[in-house]
């Protein structure tokens, strides 16, 4: 059967539209993400702001258009940390608005299927596997090996939305800002109580590390439109390349971070406009989140995954008829 899969995050909801092979593994159909900062005030006042909602609905109708198109057999919407925050009022509001089944993960719950996902997407791993998803609410990181046992799994309301309207007034933001949010995340990190060792596989499996990466293809590629050199004389430490095309070192998220802490919005927007659009002005804190998650490991790499969330839904709907 064609199954749709919809992960309505902090600041945007994915779509995915999938069906299993004859041997038995996931084959993607479609993708599609809108952008519609769900969690837009949240943080701060632990309620949803009627446009926020607003933008959801259209959201969810535009991926319900693409879902009859497609003749799919069954829709799982389901809800990350925004939703977490607000509790069960959005369930009720899409199911009456939109007529589809809305489901709210637990931060562990989200953790598991984003795990299952991103290790699936990654032919031929073995030994000890980290995750690590990077949302705009919150941040799942998960210790497990590539038969799927989970080790180990941690949710962290840290996410790029919350770090940028709790700490940053203004897009490059200043020095003492920037030393808050870095301040906040790295006591954040230290208060786990994880065992992991450098000698394991870290893995990006979020749109944060899938998008810097892709930046950094375009950026070696010559194919960036900014001239990184007002912004920081050092950025040609970016151009060290990995021996594999889906790697990032710490070295380059280092870098990375420190051009877009210098950047204004619009510069890091022209990075890629259709990419950025709605996550500029966030982007940034992610990045800080994704390096401080990479020095709380002890990881000189990250390899990135192709897929995250949607997929370990479906994969585990396929698996047992549920996501729970």
């Amino acid at each position: 059967m064609k199954l749709a899969t919809i992960d309505v995050g902090t600041n945007s909801a994915k779509l995915l539209i999938s069906e299993l092979t004859p041997s038995g593994k996931l084959e993607p159909l479609v993708e599609e993400h809108r952008m519609i900062r769900l969690g837009e005030g949240v943080d701060a006042h632990g309620i949803l702001r009627e446009s926020a909602i607003e933008r959801l609905v259209q959201a969810l109708q535009g991926f319900r258009s693409t879902v009859n198109q497609w003749q799919v057999e069954r829709c799982v919407v389901a809800g990350t940390s925004a939703s977490r925050d607000t509790g069960n009022k959005i369930v009720t509001i899409i199911r009456e608005r939109t007529g589809l089944h809305y489901e709210i993960l637990s931060g562990e719950q989200e953790a598991d299927l984003s795990y299952e996902g991103a290790v699936a997407g990654l032919p031929n791993v073995a030994g000890r596997i980290v995750t690590c998803d990077i949302g705009g609410g919150s941040t799942e990181i998960v210790e497990g090996m590539p038969d799927g046992r989970i080790l180990q799994r941690f949710s962290l309301d840290v996410g790029s939305v919350r770090i940028t309207e709790r700490y940053f007034s203004s897009q490059p933001p200043d020095s003492n800002e920037l030393k808050g949010a870095t301040g906040f995340i790295k006591k954040s990190l230290s208060e786990l109580p994880f065992s992991g060792s450098q000698t394991e596989l870290l893995v990006g499996a979020s749109d944060v590390h899938r998008l810097l990466l892709e930046l950094q293809h375009e950026l070696s590629a010559g194919e960036l439109p900014i001239k990184f050199d007002r912004l920081n004389p050092n950025w040609r430490r970016l151009q060290v390349k990995e021996e594999h095309p889906d790697k990032l070192s710490c070295t380059q998220v280092k870098c990375w971070l420190e051009l877009l802490t210098r950047m204004t919005m619009s510069d890091v927007l022209a990075l890629n406009p259709r990419r950025l659009h709605g996550r500029a002005d966030v982007f940034p804190a992610a990045i800080l989140i994704f390096l401080e998650v990479m020095n709380m490991l002890r990881q000189e790499s990250i390899t990135v995954s192709p897929w995250g969330l949607c997929h370990g839904m479906a994969l585990r709907i396929f698996k047992t008829g549920a996501i729970k």
